[in-house]
């Protein structure tokens, strides 16, 4: 008898070991079926977008060339907000600009107040004035100061401002901006 209970015990650890080697590989089966659809690659054909930046909206309004809504990065100044709307026009009171340095906000209205009338500094003649004058004038393009001068050693005094456009390839607007501060005096013969 003791023979047959030493079969018996035999094959009930079989049965144990063979249990627990089934339950075993089941759980590893599962595991991997589960990696596998957990990190299933990307079709190469899709492609996945990085999220925006985040940005402001601001309204830029006053004596600025192109008022409007301009979206910026967050971390933009009031400086960004009026060059994007083409910088501030000549017509712009230059001493009561927004602060420059300060960080734009969104949603917020950037207001560039225009110059009031009766307030007009005389006008300098685009004929006399030297090239720092003409650079410090509210408006003046960089370089333009110096082509003004070279101009006239090259070719005489000017007759009109729309010289600037038709002969020095000056915008209209910014040449519109300028006659608010430059004029035109022909030199007496």
């Amino acid at each position: 008898m003791v023979a047959n209970t030493n079969k018996q015990v035999s094959h009930r650890r079989l049965a144990l070991a063979l249990a627990g080697a089934l339950v075993l590989a089941g759980i590893a089966g599962w595991s991997l079926l589960h990696q596998a659809s957990a990190a299933a690659p990307v079709p190469a054909g899709e492609t996945v977008d990085p999220p925006a930046p985040p940005t402001v909206l601001v309204f830029v309004s006053g004596a600025v060339a192109h008022p409007g809504l301009y979206e910026l990065s967050p971390d933009a100044r009031i400086a960004d907000a009026i060059a994007a709307a083409g910088g501030v026009t000549t017509l712009a009171d230059p001493g009561h600009l927004p602060d420059m340095a300060q960080r734009v906000n969104d949603g917020r209205q950037i207001n560039v107040p225009f110059m009031k009338s009766g307030t007009t500094a005389a006008k300098l003649d685009i004929n006399s004035a030297a090239q720092p004058e003409l650079d410090s004038v509210p408006g003046m393009p960089p370089g333009l100061g110096g082509e003004i001068v070279q101009y006239r050693d090259e070719w005489g005094p000017f007759t009109s401002m729309s010289q600037l456009h038709s002969d020095l390839g000056v915008d209209f607007a910014t040449v519109t901006g300028l006659e608010h501060y430059l004029r035109v005096v022909l030199p007496q013969q």
